[in-house]
């Protein structure tokens, strides 16, 4: 894979800290168990965690639901590695791959749950774009999106949060989420959205559903 990357806390050197660090910001396993709840997934659905980290996510996914079959994907080596290490015991059928949100090496109409965490303020205006018609192209028709990323920031606390981001991040990449666009990028890109949950720590909770063409 030639494509860049962001690793996790934008350096591989602090790959070992990045579990540790979600958790004192409060995005660690708690959050992700909520995510879990709120995605609702049913028996037999094949979900797709969109940029899986270590596997968090995906391990309070398979433990509310071990009756459903789980992809994850990362373009890191390293946190796939973690994630391999975290999951085996204790997930139903999960699936590790490798891959990009904007080129996603995966089939179209296959997944019937998409579900991105933290990962589209990683990527550049035209990046979000290509992983939300990537995102629309690997859904099932009645299928969902649940996109959980920084809106607007509304309070001191998201300011300074994202503030921080940005040192990792890049402002331009940024910018989007500032200015509340996700919302309006998903609906030129074919979804309806709507937000169904209360903002934690300046994420917005986006559901979104494929309009049909």
């Amino acid at each position: 894979m030639t494509r860049s990357y962001t690793p996790a806390l934008a350096y591989p050197v602090l790959t070992p800290l990045y579990d540790l660090t979600l958790e004192l910001f409060g995005f660690g396993a708690r959050f992700k168990d909520g995510i879990a709840r709120l995605a609702d997934v049913d028996a037999g659905e094949a979900v797709l965690d969109l940029g899986c980290g270590t596997g968090t996510l995906l391990r309070a996914l398979a433990a509310r639901q071990p009756a459903a079959h789980y992809t994850g994907l990362d373009p890191d080596p390293r946190v796939l590695a973690a994630a391999r290490r975290r999951l085996p015991a204790e997930a139903g059928e999960v699936t590790l791959i490798r891959g990009y949100a904007q080129h996603l090496p995966l089939s179209d109409s296959t997944f019937d749950l998409v579900i991105s965490t933290l990962i589209f303020h990683h990527l550049p205006d035209e990046g979000k774009r290509q992983a939300i018609a990537e995102v629309r192209r690997v859904l099932r028709p009645a299928g969902r999106f649940l996109l959980v990323d920084f809106g607007a920031p509304q309070t001191w606390t998201s300011r300074t949060l994202l503030r921080i981001g940005s040192v990792f991040d890049g402002r331009a990449n940024l910018r989007a989420n500032l200015a509340g666009a996700l919302p309006t990028m998903l609906t030129r890109g074919g979804f309806s959205v709507a937000e169904v949950a209360p903002r934690h720590r300046g994420l917005s909770h986006l559901l979104c559903q494929p309009r049909p063409t």
